[in-house]
Order: C-alpha cells, then sequence, then structure tokens
C-alpha cells in the first residue's frame, strides 16, 4: 500500500472511500498521483547533497566547491571530499590540518616540518615527512606535491618531501679480549734484622784467706 493511500483509509478512514465507487477510485488515483510527486520532491532534494546525489551531480558539486579531482584519485575518495569540503576548507592545509588531508589520500603519519628552523629567512616554507613502509615512486611524488599546491595556504611554499622507511637489519658484532699483565719484582725493604744464635759464657771465684795467731 502507498504512503498516502495508507493515510486516506487507515488514518482518515472516510467511510465512503472504503466503498467502491467513484469516490473510492478517485481518492485511489490521487494517492498514488501524491506518491510520485512525493518520490520527485525528495529525489529533488536529494541533489542539493553530494552525500545522496546521483553520481552525475558529484562533478557540480565538486565545481561549486572549489575541488578538483587528480586523476589518480578514486570515485569514492572524490565523492567523499565533496561531502567534507566544509571540513576541508576548514582544515586549510595548515601544519594540522595537512597531515589529515594528506592521510585521506594514502599517506598516513606525515609530519609537517618548517624550513623556518633551518633557515629564518624561509619561513614560509615547508617540508612533508612521509613513511614510506612501501617505497615511494614518481607518480607519489607528484601527487603529495599536487595535494600540497591544492591545500596549502596561499602564502606557504612546498620546500621538499622526505620519504622515511625503516629497514629491518641484523648485526653481528665480535671481538677480542687481550689482557696485558706487568709485574715488576722490588726487593723489600729491610726494617729488622733477626740473627739466632747461642751466647756461652764462664769465669771462676778466686778466694783468699788469711789467717791470725
Amino acid at each position: 500500500m502507498s504512503i498516502f493511500k495508507e493515510y486516506f483509509f487507515k488514518t482518515l478512514r472516510w467511510p465512503l472511500i472504503h466503498r467502491a465507487g467513484p469516490l473510492a477510485v478517485i481518492v485511489e488515483g490521487l494517492a498514488r498521483s501524491m506518491d510520485e510527486v512525493r518520490r520527485d520532491i525528495i529525489w529533488l532534494r536529494n541533489q542539493f547533497n553530494p552525500w545522496t546525489c546521483d553520481e552525475t551531480m558529484i562533478a557540480a558539486h565538486a565545481e561549486s566547491r572549489g575541488i578538483i579531482r587528480h586523476p589518480s584519485e578514486s570515485e569514492t575518495k572524490y565523492k567523499d571530499r565533496c561531502i567534507r569540503a566544509f571540513a576541508w576548507h576548514r582544515l586549510g592545509g595548515g601544519q594540522m590540518g595537512m597531515p589529515r588531508i594528506l592521510d585521506h589520500f594514502g599517506y598516513p603519519d606525515t609530519k609537517m616540518l618548517n624550513v623556518r628552523t633551518e633557515d629564518p629567512d624561509r619561513w614560509a616554507e615547508f617540508k612533508a615527512r612521509i613513511p614510506a613502509l612501501e617505497g615511494m615512486n614518481s607518480e607519489d611524488y607528484q601527487r603529495i606535491g599536487w595535494i600540497a599546491g591544492e591545500t596549502k595556504p596561499a602564502r606557504s611554499k612546498l620546500a621538499g618531501i622526505q620519504a622515511t622507511s625503516n629497514v629491518p637489519v641484523t648485526i653481528s658484532a665480535g671481538g677480542t679480549t687481550i689482557s696485558i699483565v706487568r709485574i715488576r719484582l722490588l726487593p723489600e725493604r729491610v726494617t729488622a734484622i733477626h740473627i739466632i744464635t747461642n751466647v756461652h759464657g764462664g769465669g771462676y771465684t778466686h778466694t783468699v784467706a788469711r789467717t791470725h795467731a
């Protein structure tokens, strides 16, 4: 049962339309026409929203939002950028927003480096440091340069792209321990001399006696 027919028959409950006759036919036709009008209104409303519009309308929404599609960008990511156009413009390609934009294109955990730390005169330049666990080719560098050019602030300039990767390696180390012992023999200082000997002594007693008569 259509939406409006259900409304006429179950909500309004007009007694006359429940009987076979001209009025029931008119109500039936009216309900079908109003259902078609409702579907057309919903379809037209959906065309103004890139989330619900037909695929043929995505390009028009992107153009109205100043979004240019990269040749290597998929339909899904292109539509996602159109849907979140306001958030993308709020990000503005700054130091906080650029990593999120690059993450959308498949370059997560990107860090933005200000060249001002290397040269104060180059305060408007920046570098993108991108973890390249699976390597990067020339198309990746071109795509990153294009993304930076489309989303960076007007006065900023991309100075370079740094690709970093971790390569697991095994390092073996060996060594030999050599010990050198030097011994110096010195005579011990004499502090006392002990002599073991026997001392023998001898003598006699001489007695003189005188007798007086």
